[in-house]
This record gives C-alpha cells, sequence and structure tokens, in this order.
C-alpha cells in the first residue's frame, strides 16, 4: 500500500507572555493548545520571550513516536509546545534544549515549507541522555537491540521517529545534536518517514539548520550559520570539494556517502538566491508526494530534480562559482574554542599551547560572511572603524590571576597556511605565519610581542584601580587604533581608562590589518568578544515574526505566483522571466511592498491568460488527509486573501465547509473510504478525489489478538526499506514449569507500506490455559535490529 502526502506551507506564530514559566506536575499532560511558547522571528533569528515547560515525570507523552517509545531507569518525561523530552540530565539543561528546539521550530518548518500534520494533539520525541552508554540503555528500552552508533553523536530512528542524543564534551556540539537530531524527527513526522528524500537533503538540511550561534543572555538562537568559528563546514565543505575533485551538483547528489561539508554547500546555494529558493521549495514538495523508498529514492530524486530546475547547465555552473568564490572569515588554527553568542573561550585550561583563533574579516569571499549578529554596543567598547578594532574581555572570576587572552594582528600568511584555508592542502604548518600578540597576562600586565619577528616584547603593567576594577567587576575592554607606526591601546574598566602607546616594528607598521586578527588564550577560560569593523550583520526589529531569510512577509504570495507560473508554463511561457526579475527585490526590504503589489497584478494577468486554471493552483490552497488516531480529519490550508467553499461528497451525502485565509481542521466522521470533492474560490471550480484509506499507514507495528482460540498475528512493514526476521510464538504457564516454550515460528519477509496476517495451526493452543502466550517479532527495519512483543494472558 503507498502512501501519498500533501504538505504543508504555513507556519504557525508562536505567541505567549513575557516571562519564563516553568510547570510542576506529574499527572496531568497539558496539551499542546494550552502551552505557550512566544518568540521574536527575524529571518534566521529567533528570541525568546516566553516558554511553557511541563514536567511529568514518568507519564509518557502522546508524540509522533506513540506506543513505540516508554520509560526508562532515571530518566523522566518534560513537555513544551511541540516537543516532548525524554532525558536523565538536569532540569538546567532539559529547560535549555527544549527553549533550543521551541526557537528551532519555526525555522523547522520554514525550511522545508511545511509542518506536520496533527502537530496540534501530538509533540515530537527527543531523547537526550548524560551519556553513551545511558542513550543506548534507553534505545534498549524502546525495543532496539544494538544502541547508538560507536562514533555518532546521535540518531534518529526510522522506526520510531525518535531522536536520540547525547552530550560530547563540546558545549557548541551538545546544542548543535539535538537541533540536528530533532529535525530529522521533524522530517519524519511529516509523511512517517525521512527516506523519501537523498542524503544530501536529509544530512545537508539537519546541518545546515544546526549550524548556529547562540546568545544565552539575550536567549537568542541563530540557525542556518553560513560562516562561524566552530564545526566550521564552510572549511570543511571547500576541502572536501578540492580534495574530492571539485564534484558537481549532480555527482555529490549521486553519492551516497555523507559529506557533509558537500551537503552543507548545496543546501545553502539553493537557499541563497530567490529564484533557486523557490525551485528548491517546490522540488521538495514534489519529492514528498512522489514518496519514493528504499532503492528508489534516489533516481526519483535525480528525476524530480533535473525536471523541476529548468536549466540544469546553468545551475551546475552557478554552483561551481558559489563554491569557488567562498571563503571562510574563521580558521581555528589550534584550541579547543567554544563560541557563546559573539563571543569566544577556551573550553579546556589544561593546555600550555598558545590557542589560536583567526579571524579574517576582509577576505575575497563573494558569499555571506560573518552572519551571524555582531556584538550589542557596550559602554566599555569605542566605535570601530577600518583602523580601528576592540575586544571586550569577560572574567572568570576564580582565573583572574592566571592564563592568557588577547588579539593577535595577523601581519603575514604563509602560503600553506593561505592554502590549508581554502581546502587546497590536507596539512599545513602555521608556525610560518607572522603576527603581533597583545595579550593580557595573568590579569594585570599588558604584553606587545612579535610572532616571526627579532623584535623585543613590550611590557606595562595595568594600574591597581583597573586591577580592583577586574577583579570586582570581571570586565576589560581592549581598544585599539593604528597610528602610522604606533598602536594606541585604550583599556577600559567599570571606572578607570588606562592609554597605552606600543611603537610597531618597522617591518610590521604597513603590514598591520585591523581586520585580519587572531583570538589567543591559554591556561584559563575567559570569554573575549572581538569588536570588528567587518562585522555589521544585525537582527531586525519586526512587527510579526517572519522566518524567511529575505523578511518578506507575504512570502507565500511569492509561492502562489511561482507554482502557477510554473504549472501553467505553456499558457503563460514570459512568467519565468517575469519572476526572475521580480524576485530580485526580495532582497531588498524597501521594495517589498513594491514586489506584493506586482505579484498579485501578475497573478490576475495570468489567471486571464491561463486555459484551464485551477482553484488550488492559484490560490495555494491545499488538502491534507490525515489521521488523529483512528479519526480521520481534513487539514485545509488557504493562503490567499479570499474565502473557498470545499464540498466534499462520501456515501449519498455532500458535505459543505468554508475555507476561511489561514488554517482549518474538518473531523471526518463517517468510514468513507476515498471523497470526491469540488473546491470553488473566486469562480474557479475544482474537482478531485480525497484517498483517506491510504493516510492510514504508520509504519511497524505488531498487533497480535487471541478469538475463539484462533491466534491472528498482524504486521505492518516499514515506510521504505526491506524487512526480515522471525515470528515466534511460546508459552509460559503461571504454575507447572514445561521444558520446551516454542509453539511456532516463521522467517517474515514483508515490504514498505505491506500488512501481512498470520494464523497459525497450534493444535495444543485450545487445550491451554493459566498461562501466557508470549508473540514475538525480531527484525531487522531499515537497517535497525528491533525486537517487538505482545502478552496475550491465558
Amino acid at each position: 500500500m503507498r502512501k501519498t502526502c500533501l504538505s504543508i506551507c504555513l507556519a504557525t506564530l508562536l505567541s505567549g507572555c513575557a516571562a519564563t514559566t516553568s510547570i510542576k506536575t506529574s499527572s496531568n499532560i497539558l496539551p499542546p493548545s494550552k502551552m505557550q511558547v512566544d518568540l521574536d522571528v527575524s529571518g534566521r533569528v529567533s528570541t525568546l520571550k516566553h516558554i511553557d515547560i511541563q514536567y511529568v515525570g514518568k507519564n509518557i507523552p502522546r508524540t509522533y513516536s506513540d506506543g513505540k517509545i516508554t520509560n526508562s531507569r532515571g530518566y523522566d518525561w518534560w513537555v513544551s509546545k511541540h516537543f516532548a523530552l525524554k532525558s536523565d540530565l538536569p532540569e538546567e539543561k532539559v529547560r535549555l534544549y527544549l527553549e533550543l528546539l521551541e526557537m528551532s521550530y519555526p525555522h523547522y518548518v520554514e525550511l522545508f515549507g511545511m509542518e506536520p500534520s496533527n502537530i496540534e494533539n501530538q509533540r515530537i520525541a527527543v531523547v537526550y541522555g548524560s551519556s553513551r552508554a545511558r542513550v543506548r540503555e534507553a534505545m534498549l528500552d524502546d525495543g532496539f537491540l544494538r544502541g547508538v552508533h560507536t562514533h555518532a553523536g546521535g540518531e534518529t530512528m526510522f522506526y520510531n521517529r525518535a531522536g536520540y542524543s547525547f552530550p560530547s564534551h563540546r558545549q557548541h556540539h551538545q546544542r548543535y545534536i539535538v537541533i540536528h537530531e530533532t529535525m530529522h524527527a521533524f522530517h519524519m513526522a511529516l509523511n512517517g518517514h525521512s527516506t523519501w528524500a537523498p542524503n544530501w537533503i536529509t544530512e545537508g538540511m539537519a546541518d545546515a539548520i544546526a549550524s548556529h550561534t547562540f546568545d544565552p543572555q539575550k536567549k537568542q538562537l541563530n540557525v542556518m550559520v553560513f560562516d562561524r568559528a566552530p564545526m566550521n563546514y564552510l572549511t570543511s565543505g571547500l576541502a572536501q570539494y578540492h580534495q574530492g575533485g571539485q564534484p558537481s551538483f549532480e555527482q555529490i547528489n549521486d553519492n551516497p556517502s555523507l559529506k557533509r561539508g558537500l551537503n552543507f554547500f548545496i543546501v545553502h546555494f539553493l537557499l541563497s538566491d530567490p529564484t533557486r529558493y523557490h525551485y528548491f521549495k517546490r522540488y521538495l514538495k514534489e519529492l514528498m508526494r512522489a514518496n519514493p523508498d528504499s532503492q528508489e529514492t534516489l533516481p526519483t530524486a535525480n528525476k524530480l530534480l533535473k525536471a523541476t530546475f529548468p536549466d540544469w547547465s546553468a545551475l551546475e555552473n552557478e554552483f561551481t562559482q558559489f563554491v569557488k568564490t567562498a571563503q571562510s572569515s574563521f580558521y581555528i588554527v589550534q584550541g579547543p574554542w567554544e563560541q557563546s553568542g559573539p563571543g569566544y573561550f577556551l573550553r579546556s585550561d589544561k593546555s600550555e599551547t598558545l590557542h589560536r583563533l583567526d579571524i579574517i574579516a576582509d577576505n575575497d569571499s563573494l558569499q555571506t560572511t560573518l552572519d551571524f549578529p555582531a556584538p550589542s554596543p557596550h559602554p566599555l567598547i569605542m566605535p570601530v572603524s577600518k583602523n580601528s578594532l576592540a575586544a571586550l574581555i569577560h572574567f572568570e572570576p576564580e582565573q583572574v590571576g592566571r592564563g592568557e587572552i588577547g588579539i593577535g594582528l595577523l601581519t603575514e600568511l604563509s602560503k600553506d597556511s593561505k592554502q590549508k584555508r581554502l581546502g587546497l592542502l590536507k596539512e599545513a604548518d602555521f608556525s610560518q605565519d607572522r603576527m603581533l600578540t597583545l595579550l593580557i597576562k595573568n590579569g594585570n600586565k599588558l604584553v606587545l610581542d612579535g610572532v616571526g619577528y627579532d623584535e623585543p616584547s613590550q611590557h606595562i603593567s595595568l594600574t591597581p584601580e583597573a586591577i580592583e576594577d577586574i577583579q570586582k567587576y570581571q570586565q576589560l575592554a581592549l581598544n585599539l587604533t593604528k597610528l602610522d607606526d604606533q598602536l594606541v591601546v585604550t583599556l577600559n574598566t567599570k571606572s578607570q581608562s588606562q592609554k597605552v602607546t606600543f611603537n610597531l616594528p618597522k617591518n610590521t607598521q604597513d603590514m598591520v590589518n585591523l581586520q585580519q586578527i587572531a583570538i589567543l588564550g591559554k591556561a584559563m577560560n575567559h570569554t573575549l568578544t572581538p569588536y570588528v569593523f567587518g562585522h555589521t550583520t544585525s537582527v531586525a526589529t519586526l512587527s510579526e515574526s517572519i522566518a524567511n531569510p529575505w523578511l518578506y512577509r507575504d512570502a507565500q504570495l511569492a509561492m502562489r505566483a511561482f507554482n502557477t507560473c510554473e504549472e501553467f508554463t505553456h499558457d503563460i511561457p514570459q512568467c519565468q522571466a517575469q519572476l526572475k526579475s521580480a524576485f530580485d527585490k526580495l532582497t531588498d526590504q524597501n521594495k517589498h511592498d513594491e514586489l506584493s503589489t506586482q505579484l498579485r497584478q501578475y497573478l490576475t494577468l495570468w489567471r486571464s491568460q491561463i486555459n484551464q486554471p485551477t482553484a488550488q493552483t492559484l490560490s495555494g490552497i491545499e488538502l491534507q488527509v490525515r489521521f488523529d488516531n483512528d479519526q480521520p480529519f481534513i487539514k485545509a490550508i488557504n493562503p490567499s486573501d479570499s474565502v473557498a467553499e470545499l464540498i466534499l461528497t462520501g456515501g449519498d451525502k455532500d458535505i459543505v465547509y468554508s475555507l476561511l485565509p489561514g488554517k482549518s481542521r474538518f473531523d471526518l466522521t463517517d468510514n468513507t473510504a476515498t471523497y470526491s470533492y469540488k473546491l470553488i474560490w473566486q469562480d474557479i471550480h475544482q474537482s478531485g478525489l480525497l484517498d483517506v484509506e491510504s493516510q492510514r499507514f504508520d509504519g511497524v507495528y505488531l498487533n497480535a489478538s487471541l478469538r475463539q482460540k484462533q491466534l491472528k498475528i498482524a504486521l505492518t512493514g516499514p515506510y521504505s526499506g526491506a524487512t526480515s526476521g522471525e515470528l515466534a510464538v511460546q508459552f509460559l504457564p503461571f504454575e507447572q514449569p514445561i521444558k520446551s516454550t516454542n509453539m511456532w515460528q516463521e522467517s517474515v519477509e514483508i515490504s514498505p507500506y505491506e500488512q501481512k496476517v498470520w494464523q497459525p495451526a497450534i493444535q495444543v493452543l485450545p487445550n491451554l490455559k493459566g498461562g501466557i502466550l508470549e508473540v514475538t517479532a525480531t527484525l531487522e527495519v531499515d537497517g535497525e535490529p528491533v525486537k517487538l512483543q505482545q502478552r496475550i494472558k491465558l
């Protein structure tokens, strides 16, 4: 049985109060409709204003993993509006991960252009354990026989649509992995599984959205970051591209092996241009409608990809240029650097090595750079220009008297160093780079030194008043200005200002560029936030939440116009050129109103030119048959400004619904398998069929029943991939032990969307009583060993 899915393109606006609430209860689980999340969403940035989080203990919430996820020793459940988290971590961590996921949710919706059906009543299940061993234990509790992979940071399982994560030693990765794995679970919740998409989509989109920065003070998450320091997929992507022979888009798509950097590049490439962006959104929906499984996924995806993008040769050329003109502003030369908002700190202070993180803000990249929020103005920081630079140091109070932290002024990068950053070399000797280092040592002195130069160091002590301020307030600002042969440093603390003038070595004076720096540190965990003139990214203040990267409030109007053009190109051949020109206005917010007017005019004009217009294409209305447990319903999305009418015919009666702009839900109360419908939007009439039964499938389940001494075993197949294993029936008496419990067993193979029924001929079954009849299915489900079991009391 084949399941086909229509998709959702309307993102919900998350609203609530202006505070944070933690609701503690262990009995009644609040439904999603009773919980609030209030976010300011501005493009790819979410700022949390309020979130409800409820502790529910051992009560298992209703999720898309219903019946396939259980409790585990030491784990408890917590819920927010869209997510249910099972964890043995402290409440502080649980809250952080639920906050991150709720901040990510509108971006999941934006990335796919749809959201899971029945999200009003079901949540997405997430498991986050305190260690690899504890996550493995939770997976075994859920019926898996293997547990988490040895080298994985987390996994999302096809069988139960739940994401499993465990913390690494890296704080950035702890956040990254839950955003990444839960995006897979979101992907599966859209239509039950994720294998309708090839690897570059499933992993590329998850890595792209989990590439983030997070400011814990502002409660601000920026996803889809292209250019940042930790877990730098831009740098790794360049290395994979050049060392892999500069593969084409098509070659990357055809390669099933995981190349995170290349997949990351493809996703950002497709979303970086307004026209490509709309083609990619259309491609995703068409691919999910096709719903290929197993060996058919890649050929189906390839065929559809070529059919969706009208000029494949041009697309390949654009991709080549996109990669070749990209360059990271960041490169971690040495160290376990972590990022907190726009600041950087060392995760470990054990090493005596001077760790180094380079930032080159004026590199030759033609792509987006430093695309996360720049640091906020601070009273200790002076305004920066091309000839100035500033850094704010937040000291760990217990470590003020030790370690080194500061700035390096890069004066000369070796040839190998430059090529390594571009992915052209596997190894490089960075010790050949030259720089001037300006370091605060032991919280009380400032030292200027030359790396690669035969010049004496220059030392100066901080004033006693400044040192006292640092110990009291844990803050120090370095404000640097280059004046010909001098470097002027103004040291600001809470109440003190100290000005120091260093003479620059003669052979460095013309080579100092305050847009090319390194963050340096050793033997401490202080945080340094650089204020670089080239870092100008800011978060726009909007009157409404808008998740698309151009902050365009009429994104659904643009998608309606785009789909109309693609659907009826034969009637309106000029539309592609018209839209490409119109979409150029997306990148300029000042032209958005003009764009909306133009798109409405196009839709009116095109409608008169289309031979047989359809209501769904022109209106953008989507009709989806879904199930809430066994209750079928229609989820209707009307992104237009006009009310539409839906007439359903099932059996011998007609049912009329009014589709208001926005989302509507209509329960189907009879057992009709297929409905015919008429959709009336403005003066356009459209007819079609809605298949109810084909949507009922819900993946692998075992269902055993005993009626009139006849055992019936029903097993459903997966969404994708071959499934095989063994069914077995055993009898276990309550009182008198028996030597052999095996009564029946049989090897099984079951295909995607298939349902099989067995009625074992067990002659002694009518005479059995006083025990348990145990039915076990041990299966390889999409490559994962799983055990399903059901017990019947006799």
